[in-house]
């Protein structure tokens, strides 16, 4: 445990809620500078205008693979030994370039990464369970953001609206009593909603929280959404706010799941999709159909059916043809919104499994995948295995080189502080974990939710 987080941890909840806000505006000077503006005044502008994508796309295409050979060894040496030879005269060309899988991003981070000033580190363990940390530059963030916030903006949903967000953050100190599970982030007029401490004991104070608040927007874990919605159902609970619209991120929702979300919270869901890696974004568009902002980088489907992304906004930790574990159905079907791209039928990949604690609490893909981002590039695969209620088997593959005392130390502090005291952990190194019939190797297995 950091400096910083040990002060939060053992300050009062007014302080926490002013280093909340500080933090927030610390944010905000990265996220929303003069590149950001241009980005979403260029998306504004261009809205009902003709674009050829595939020309844009190439355009942008040449300008990142430049870049890569002029500031990424790994790049550079890539290209060289498979002769691929800039500028590329056509999409289809890409192909031509080796996949970059999660594992080889994981041991080569350090010749890949270029030799620019890049900030901002972005940790993320995804579904697959495997720690990696990348760096995105100041401008890469605000274009990330831009997007995201033309996304909000094309459903009624500005910046400085009175906004919720559920979040797998540690907010609420171990030891804390009341029950107080958000933190105000005046910077943003938002309202953080830890998800680690949901359970059926909670879950009432929460929606008390939420209805105190009248958010006119919400995003975030969807998991907390669901259980939040299905819990208010079950005990007669009716929230009256009506947010303009809610956005889930992270993982996946259902049909049915989406509509308990809109019945409880008077509000229509817009689901996105992107990767902490930082994969292009795909956002549904008011006819309910799903886009890339093409904009940001290309997605191509590999002939396993898994999708390659190249984001041309990861100049800190560029990514070419990565593989990131998500499969994607395309449609060549036009969409009555009048985006130029394919719609996406359907993103799979984020999963929605859980482990459940003795009381009740049930803790998310999400939340059990970024236990890792505290341990960037050292474990190489992680696995949740549940059998019963009171126990829970962690086996890990540790990196040879990288994974030390200090890493097993602090998996194990993670650990008790995500499930507590109250369930048996049984965690183990092993060389390898074996992957399902399917092929795939899955981050949750359990009894309890098939």
């Amino acid at each position: 445990m950091g400096i910083k987080e040990q002060i939060y941890n053992r300050s009062p909840l007014f302080l926490q809620h002013l280093f909340t806000t500080l933090y927030g505006y610390q944010l905000h000077r990265e996220r929303y500078g003069p590149v950001y503006q241009e980005r979403f005044r260029m998306l504004l502008e261009r809205e009902h205008t003709t674009i050829d994508v595939k020309a844009e796309q190439l355009d942008r295409l040449n300008d990142f693979l430049h870049f890569c050979t002029e500031h990424s060894p790994y790049y550079r040496q890539l290209f060289a030994s498979h002769g691929i030879r800039l500028p590329l005269t056509d999409l289809s060309e890409l192909k031509h370039i080796p996949v970059l899988s999660k594992e080889i991003l994981r041991t080569h981070m350090e010749n890949i990464q270029t030799d620019i000033a890049a900030p901002i580190i972005g940790k993320t363990g995804g579904t697959t369970g495997t720690s990696l940390q990348v760096r995105y530059t100041i401008p890469d963030m605000q274009i990330r953001m831009a997007h995201l916030d033309y996304f909000k903006a094309t459903h009624g949903v500005y910046r400085g609206m009175r906004r919720i967000s559920f979040t797998a953050q540690d907010l609420v100190p171990e030891r804390q009593q009341v029950d107080v599970y958000w933190r105000m982030n005046r910077a943003a007029n938002q309202l953080l909603f830890t998800v680690k401490r949901l359970s059926p004991r909670t879950m009432a104070a929460y929606l008390e929280a939420i209805e105190r608040f009248q958010p006119e927007t919400i995003d975030g874990l969807p998991s907390a959404m669901i259980e939040l919605a299905r819990f208010a159902k079950r005990e007669g609970i009716r929230l009256t706010c009506q947010p303009i619209a809610i956005f889930p991120t992270a993982e996946r929702i259902d049909a049915e799941e989406r509509q308990v979300i809109e019945e409880v919270f008077h509000g229509p869901v817009f689901d996105q999709y992107a990767s902490s890696e930082g994969a292009p974004i795909v956002s549904e568009c008011r006819f309910g159909q799903k886009h890339l902002h093409h904009e940001m980088g290309i997605i191509e489907l590999d002939t396993d059916g898994e999708i390659l992304v190249t984001s041309f906004d990861t100049h800190g930790t560029p990514l070419i043809r990565y593989r990131v574990g998500d499969r994607m159905t395309l449609s060549q079907r036009i969409c009555s919104c009048g985006h130029p791209g394919p719609i996406i039928e359907s993103i799979d990949g984020r999963g929605r499994a859980f482990i459940q604690k003795p009381d009740g609490q049930k803790i998310f893909e999400a939340q059990l995948a970024s236990l890792v981002k505290h341990l960037p590039n050292s474990i190489e695969r992680i696995q949740y295995v549940q059998m019963t209620t009171d126990s829970v088997s962690i086996y890990y593959v540790p990196d040879a080189e990288r994974f030390s005392q200090s890493d097993e130390r602090l998996l194990m502090e993670r650990l008790y502080r995500l499930f507590g005291r109250d369930i048996h952990l049984d965690v183990q190194a092993v060389s390898y974990i074996d992957a399902e019939e399917s092929g795939k190797i899955l981050l949750v297995k359990s009894s309890l939710t098939g």
